[in-house]
């Protein structure tokens, strides 16, 4: 009728686009009674096979080339719910991220660029990049005229620095965030990471955008659970990691 399964590890939510036919729960062992012989459960679920969902998309117009964009992008959606009275804040996922992209977006309002920025806030990533994948699929702008694009997710530490996903990939673009960082002194490490398709930037960099994908190091190590809460993170890379993502924005060509 269902599975439980007990364990000694960090639970972790997840969300899905499909129902499993059986309830499977994971329990931690220090919650579960030793000697329990009968469990019962009681579920109440609906898969929403139709739910629609929006991606949100800004630019600010280059003063001098329009037709060459330079893209940030976040993913607004996290895990919701479970039953009534349980919430996930998703605090760094991905809270953190929309807030980065929205202060850049306050600064390069008032400071335009030569080419134009593009701000794109995804859906749907927890389910697998679906807001993403649509976009580079039914993409609104010319792909080929982005000359880099930034996803932002999981940036609201940083006390360790920073990993660039795909920093392996484009050495050029990676040196140029590592010479500004050591120039202005603005956070521990750069440190980079070879291809994964883990965020937004995937869907896009298999489509020839060169892509970075961002996130701070160091502070707690909230993911998916009941823990991903604003007090909870540290916020002590993110003056740093604005100031170098203007100046990197600035320096492509």
């Amino acid at each position: 009728k269902a599975v439980i399964e007990i364990t000694s590890e960090k639970l972790t939510h997840g969300i899905a686009s499909v129902a499993n036919p059986i309830p499977w729960f994971r329990v931690k062992a220090d919650a579960f009674p030793a000697n329990a012989k009968n469990v019962k459960i009681q579920v109440d679920n609906r898969l929403l096979a139709k739910h629609e969902t929006r991606n949100v998309v800004a630019t600010i117009l280059g003063t001098k080339y329009p037709d060459s964009m330079f893209v940030f992008t976040a993913h607004y959606d996290h895990l919701g719910t479970m039953g009534r009275n349980v919430f996930f804040p998703g605090a760094n996922d991905n809270a953190s991220g929309v807030s980065m992209m929205l202060t850049l977006a306050r600064y390069f309002k008032d400071h335009p660029l030569p080419y134009t920025l593009v701000f794109m806030a995804f859906s749907g990533e927890e389910l697998g990049l679906l807001g993403s994948s649509y976009f580079a699929d039914n993409p609104l702008i010319d792909l080929k005229a982005v000359k880099f694009l930034v996803n932002l997710d999981m940036v609201g530490n940083g006390s360790e620095g920073i990993t660039v996903v795909n920093g392996g990939v484009f050495h050029e673009w990676y040196s140029t965030l590592v010479y500004i960082n050591d120039a202005q002194q603005l956070l521990a490490t750069v440190k980079k990471r070879g291809e994964a398709c883990n965020s937004d930037h995937c869907p896009f960099y298999r489509k020839g955008v060169p892509s970075f994908f961002i996130y701070t190091m160091g502070g707690i190590s909230a993911y998916h659970d009941l823990d991903d809460t604003p007090e909870n993170l540290s916020f002590k890379g993110f003056e740093g990691l604005m100031l170098l993502l203007t100046e990197f924005a600035r320096r492509i060509d």
